[in-house]
């Protein structure tokens, strides 16, 4: 067992570059969209995506995934599958169609998914998360040596993160670093009596981070009322440790219901970083019900409502044309 110390806060500044996102791309980056939810499970042959730069929606025509269901997001790629005999899951980028399938069958649930660069033209650091009926819990990974895909089981039933080669895993004991040749445990490290539970882990490129989400109890919980703690996992050290960060530097970092993923403010014009981008379903909102867009900035008590959709819940996801 490996025991967990430390609560005091840490300057970005201090992290440095370690904390910079690890993929880079001879293409401009794009600000995510909000994949718009619907009440309805099953998908349209159109995708409604939020622009919190312009506050409209805009529509995609994408008769692939009409009658699916989705589930990701990763490097702007969703799993989609069918209900029934049409269940075999599919690799699909929304904004250019490109589809893969994937060698599984009779699945109900994905996490996560990890997609490194181009899995349709190399497919090295594809890794799923399924949850089979027959099978149970299993990560899946594309093997380069072999040239085709590698099971192994898992008792890992939550949702997790790839990072350095290891998926990592929330659970009651603390963070589990689960081996993917064997789904055997790799490192374990519990949380401390003075940490709340983790929202969702974020791999930020050379850096680990647990992010925990607080709310007030008053006023039903409003968006307003929710703000976050980051920590930054000290793999290296002995015991390995979270470590609580006071800034994040010039770090977004984008929150869906139960994952992440975190990008750079400077690679975009008039965007601040130290900031989290998070949705809050439901929420009250000019007399209202929609899903509300929150912006949190690390050191404050407080977040505040940048932009609003009309549907019941949303999913961000990086806008990826070129593959």
């Amino acid at each position: 067992m490996i025991h967990l110390t430390s609560s005091a806060s840490v300057p970005y500044a201090r992290i440095g570059v370690l904390l910079r996102l690890f993929l880079t791309s001879e293409h401009p980056p794009q600000f995510p969209l909000l994949l718009e939810g619907d009440p309805n499970p099953l998908l349209s042959s159109e995708f409604k995506v939020y622009s919190l730069s312009t506050g409209k929606t805009h529509s995609l025509q994408l008769p692939e995934a009409q009658n699916k269901m989705f589930f990701g997001q990763s490097q702007g790629y969703l799993v989609t599958f069918g209900i029934g005999d049409d269940s075999t899951p599919v690799l699909l980028n929304p904004f250019t169609r490109a589809e893969m399938p994937l060698p599984f069958k009779k699945c109900n649930y994905f996490s996560p998914v990890y997609i490194n660069t181009d899995p349709i033209q190399n497919p090295d650091g594809l890794l799923i998360h399924l949850r089979c009926p027959e099978k149970g819990h299993s990560l899946a990974f594309w093997n380069k040596e072999d040239k085709n895909w590698r099971f192994a089981r898992t008792k890992a039933d939550s949702e997790g993160v790839y990072h350095k080669g290891k998926l990592f895993i929330c659970c009651d004991v603390g963070t589990v670093a689960i081996n993917l040749n064997t789904g055997g445990k790799l490192l374990q490290v519990p949380r401390s009596n003075q940490m709340h539970p983790f929202y969702c882990l974020i791999d930020a490129g050379s850096a680990l981070l647990g992010i925990v989400q607080h709310h007030l109890c008053t006023d039903g919980m409003s968006l307003e009322n929710c703000w976050f703690d980051v920590y930054r996992l000290e793999e290296e050290e002995e015991p390995p440790r979270w470590v609580k960060l006071s800034d994040i530097g010039d770090l977004m970092i984008f929150l869906n219901s139960n994952n992440g993923f975190c990008l750079s403010a400077d690679d975009f014009d008039g965007i601040r970083g130290n900031c989290i981008y998070f949705t809050k379903w439901y929420a009250k909102y000019d007399n209202n019900y929609r899903t509300l867009i929150g912006r949190y900035e690390l050191g404050e008590k407080r977040s505040e409502v940048v932009g609003h959709s009309r549907h019941s819940c949303g999913t961000w996801i990086v806008p990826n044309v070129y593959q």
